[in-house]
């Protein structure tokens, strides 16, 4: 067995035919505890913090098959809040039927929510790395939100369907989303993976380095051979600049 990282993922090479992408993420002093530095409810925050490895492994064509919640609180009623709140996520992704396994802590009083989550995911073929060329375009889906904004833009956020449409696009490249690094650092990631640069539009846009929360907006890499089709397809997508050799 061999495993490599690709971006925030780790790669597991089973087999010659079988591959594994795990993909993970976390969120502590944010639920309904004495202590949380952000009050929302638990199944919000549970919610959200399963959308961002959901996010990483679909943008990457991996088929999520198992998910494990981490619960640093106790199961009443904190944990069971955010267990509901998971699996409120898996059926609005169309995974409720995927294996659900956790823990909570039943041994100590904690006065500030904690969670994290772990999605396993399997390429249903050979994992290739997307190639992105110069002159191909970057675009952007969703806005990016981090704290309350995140709440009040629920019903708004980018979903899944989106997700679903994009990878079958003919002329989409690449999807990588966005954290907390921000627009900016996550799409010079994916110029400096290809050996390019990234010209932004826009490159002193304030919106550029905020940070998205749980993967508030997804960047889309967009071929220059289908970019007017695509624009045509997808008119609310944002165009945020072009791909260029070094």
């Amino acid at each position: 067995m061999t495993n490599n990282q690709y971006r925030d993922l780790t790669l597991l090479e089973i087999t010659s035919d079988v591959m594994l992408a795990i993909a993970c993420d976390s969120s502590a002093s944010i639920g309904r505890k004495n202590n949380d530095s952000v009050q929302i409810d638990p199944e919000v925050v549970a919610a959200c913090c399963l959308r961002v490895p959901l996010f990483e492994l679909l943008c990457v064509g991996a088929e999520p098959i198992s998910i494990v919640d981490v619960i640093g609180n106790e199961y009443e009623p904190t944990g069971k809040r955010m267990i509901a709140g998971i699996k409120s996520e898996m059926k609005k992704a169309g995974l409720s039927e995927l294996p659900l396994n956790g823990s909570t802590e039943e041994n100590m009083v904690t006065t500030m929510s904690s969670l994290g989550i772990t999605v396993t995911g399997k390429f249903n073929e050979k994992f290739v790395k997307p190639v992105i060329k110069a002159t191909d375009y970057l675009f952007q889906l969703g806005s990016p939100y981090v704290g309350n904004e995140v709440i009040e833009n629920l019903s708004t956020l980018c979903d899944y369907q989106d997700l679903y449409e994009l990878k079958q696009e003919v002329s989409v490249v690449d999807l990588l989303p966005v954290g907390s690094k921000g627009i900016k650092y996550e799409g010079d990631l994916m110029a400096e993976e290809n050996g390019l640069t990234l010209d932004f539009y826009e490159p002193e846009n304030s919106e550029l380095k905020k940070s998205a929360g749980p993967s508030t907006v997804v960047l889309v890499a967009v071929s220059n051979e289908h970019k007017e089709e695509f624009i045509k397809k997808h008119p609310q997508l944002i165009e945020l600049g072009q791909f260029k050799n070094k």
